[in-house]
């Protein structure tokens, strides 16, 4: 009977004109955006650094692109725009009066932009050459990780270590760790988490021959013959943003 009475009301409110009020976006309440102002000798060089809790969104020496980055979700290869995306940097600090999810979070950063740095994307998905991971005729060497551990990839003397990694982080580490020059997508199939190295020699030295100068064997032969996996090239529908109009400098606090 209830439930009648207020269909009966809400319909006859939207014959007369009447809607409802619709949800207000969330919107920080508080947002200081400065030019970053970097010591002589700092620490970490000039990495960025980002840090969101369910009130606050803290970000460091940060340019255009990780903005973007991070508040569309998206690897670096995924954004496109003018060269002012990777010039100055800046220190944004954002906070609201009220726990917020992540997807929140993002979608607030996303509104901030538009308003301080006048930017302006739209998404679009492109077909592009890309680097498929996929399993080796042997079949994959792979052992499943203990569920609960901590995910993570580190570099032990010649090895790189992936600890609780799936296949499409894998991947995305590949991207980073080879240098190469598409995008690395996973094509494997293989669901779950493992454990597993990735050895270029016995020393640190061995491992930055291989990276860099191309000495010894290739990524593609290691990760094949190590792990039972394969790079090979192709073609991927890669989901973009396309940054259409961005200032570098933003509006006053």
């Amino acid at each position: 009977m209830v439930n009648s009475v207020l269909f009966t009301g809400l319909a006859l409110l939207m014959s007369l004109g009447v809607r409802p009020a619709a949800a207000q976006p969330h919107t920080f309440d508080v947002a200081s955006i400065r030019e970053h102002k970097a010591a002589a000798i700092e620490e970490g060089g000039n990495r960025d650094s980002i840090e969101a809790f369910p009130g606050s969104l803290t970000m460091r020496n940060v340019n255009l692109l990780s903005c973007i980055r991070w508040a569309w979700d998206v690897k670096e290869y995924q954004v496109t725009g003018p060269a002012a995306l990777t010039g100055d940097r800046y220190d944004i600090l954002a906070k609201t009066s009220t726990p917020v999810s992540l997807d929140q979070m993002r979608e607030m950063f996303q509104r901030l932009l538009a308003e301080r740095f006048r930017l302006r994307v739209h998404r679009e998905t492109k077909e592009q050459r890309v680097y498929l991971l996929a399993t080796a005729q042997s079949g994959p060497k792979l052992h499943k990780a203990e569920p609960g551990g901590n995910s993570a990839m580190t570099r032990e003397a010649g090895s790189f270590v992936f600890h609780s990694r799936s296949m499409p982080q894998f991947a995305d580490d590949l991207f980073g760790l080879a240098r190469v020059d598409r995008p690395v997508l996973d094509r494997t199939g293989i669901g779950g988490i493992f454990d597993f190295n990735l050895k270029f020699g016995d020393s640190l030295e061995d491992m930055k021959r291989v990276l860099g100068a191309g000495d010894g064997p290739s990524i593609f032969t290691l990760v094949e013959e190590q792990l039972g996996l394969k790079i090979e090239a192709g073609k991927g529908a890669i989901a973009m943003v396309i940054v259409e109009r961005v200032e570098r400098r933003p509006t006053e606090n």
